[in-house]
């Protein structure tokens, strides 16, 4: 059987013969993508079916707010929807739009990312430069209850920031409703009783999801001075409104955001977690007790993902761990959450016949919350999983990761960011069934 160049690739890196070159696309004609070569710079993106390299955009740099007011650009593509928060944001800008100078003095602070886990990991180099900049300022992170377990339960381990949990219903997946303005009014209340413990109000607030609602809320809770993106309606609230345009990095999309905020330049850094050496422990005692041998090469894998246009085909998987078990003496642990169990136990229908006991272990929605499959995978080799949140995790624990991009995100804005990450990507048309074919 022939294999296909990009999984010639897989197999490469899984034997350990993949060595960096000066020109890391020039062994790379299948849309095969490494960033371990490239750190801080926005990944070229193989287009397979023109049959050519797109050039990057340019790295970060300059001010990345708008001196001067231009039209804004907004995140809708209904144009009623545009009309009515174009129309919102002009009589807020009339009523409420003045201008603010930041404070001098800045010691209390509030950041904004209570979305997805890639999400918030793509803030941590943001969240750290804001830290090297303001080191005795008390920060306070807004994350959803999921991203909250991957932060220490001591979270003065973390940085010295407050994690802040809220669960904004307008950015769940699957989408339940479109905006939330009764949850609006709830994190309003949320921010307002933190403004009353810590005995005065947020100095500055930065919002790096780029969200009216978020905006409202801190707005109505009395943040000094305000900086994020408008895209989504409410930008004439902004003290500083960041350049919400793609062709960057997300991780450098935050970043921008600390550097509007009035801040230095920083160098791009990857996101980064790290267990301590007892977690590590107890994440070689789980596998232990589910029959894995320490001695031998374990694969990680993560066959799900939070949108059916992510998914890699079922049988593509089957087949993928069919030739890693044949292969070499290597070991695969399938992992995912309970939302993850059904595309599993189709994963592992589609290997009935092959000879996986002892070679493919299932801890797919056994393992009680994130911070215990960090503890997992990091004792991975190797990742393997669709763009979705655990690879994220993975690449973010230094862990190698194979990444399929297989839905409409591009890999140069939103792909996992670590030491060695390899992005396999073909393009598909959103409208066309959900897996991806080939």
């Amino acid at each position: 059987v022939e294999i296909p160049p990009s999984e010639r690739r897989v197999n490469l890196i899984m034997k350990g013969a993949v060595r960096k070159s000066s020109n890391p696309l020039s062994d790379s004609p299948s849309g095969v993508i490494g960033n371990s070569e490239l750190p801080g710079i926005p990944l070229p993106v193989l287009d397979p079916e023109l049959g050519r390299i797109k050039p990057p955009e340019g790295p970060r740099g300059g001010n990345s707010f708008q001196h001067e007011p231009r039209p804004r650009r907004y995140a809708y593509r209904n144009p009623w929807t545009v009309r009515l928060f174009r129309l919102l944001d002009s009589v807020c800008g009339r009523l409420f739009g003045k201008i603010r100078e930041r404070p001098k003095t800045i010691e209390r602070v509030l950041v904004m990312r209570p979305d997805h886990l890639g999400d918030f990991l793509f803030s941590l180099p943001a969240l750290k430069a804001l830290r090297d900049e303001l080191p005795d300022a008390r920060i306070d992170v807004l994350v959803s209850p999921l991203a909250r377990q991957l932060i220490p339960n001591n979270w003065k381990e973390w940085w010295g920031f407050a994690p802040l949990e809220f669960s904004a219903p307008w950015l769940q997946r699957p989408k339940k409703i479109r905006f939330g303005l009764r949850a609006t009014l709830g994190l309003t209340r949320l921010l307002r009783k933190r403004r009353r413990d810590l005995g005065g109000r947020y100095d500055l607030a930065i919002d790096l999801r780029g969200d009216f609602q978020l905006i409202l809320a801190s707005r109505l809770a009395g943040a000094r001075y305000l900086v994020g993106k408008g895209h989504t309606g409410l930008g004439s609230l902004l003290d500083v409104e960041v350049d919400g345009a793609g062709g960057r990095h997300q991780v450098e999309m935050n970043l921008a955001h600390v550097e509007s905020a009035g801040f230095e330049p920083r160098e791009t850094t990857s996101p980064e977690l790290i267990p301590s050496k007892e977690e590590e422990g107890q994440g070689k005692s789980i596998l232990r007790a589910q029959g894995v041998d320490g001695s031998k090469i374990l694969i990680g894998m993560h066959v799900g993902a939070g949108q059916p246009t992510k998914l890699w085909g079922v049988d593509k998987y089957a087949e993928l761990i069919r030739r890693i078990i044949a292969g070499r003496p290597s070991q695969v642990v399938l992992l995912g959450g309970p939302e993850d169990r059904a595309i599993t136990d189709d994963v592992l229908i589609s290997l009935k016949g092959s000879r996986i006991e002892g070679r493919v272990f299932d801890l797919c929605g056994k393992l009680p919350d994130l911070r215990t499959f960090m503890m997992v995978a990091k004792q991975c080799a190797l990742f393997v999983g669709n763009d979705s949140g655990p690879g994220h995790i993975a690449a973010a624990l230094q862990v190698p990761v194979v990444s399929v991009f297989s839905g409409t995100n591009d890999p140069a804005e939103w792909g996992p960011r670590g030491p060695s990450v390899v992005i396999v990507r073909k393009r598909i048309d959103p409208m066309r069934p959900p897996f991806l074919h080939g």
